[in-house]
């Protein structure tokens, strides 16, 4: 999992990697935090990665759905 995965610029603040196969992944610029869970062996010093602090508990509503949806006509079946 993860093996060359591009994870530049993703935010992995409080993130558990810990059974995240990292080789070759692309971290360069990646956020992290001390809350995010490393797998065993892996070097942060190497990653590139920016060190940040965690942003705390998401809001329960990130987009109200009405924002997210938008009139579509129905499908025909042929």
């Amino acid at each position: 999992m993860f093996v060359r995965a591009d994870l530049r610029l993703a935010d992995l603040r409080g993130c558990d990697l810990s059974g995240a196969d990292l080789r070759h992944a692309r971290l360069e610029g990646a956020l992290a935090s001390d809350l995010t869970i490393w797998p065993n062996g892996f070097d942060i010093d190497a990653a590139s990665l920016v060190i940040a602090e965690d942003p705390g508990a998401e809001p329960d509503v990130l987009l109200p759905a009405a924002a997210i949806t938008r009139p579509i006509p129905p499908l025909l079946s042929a």
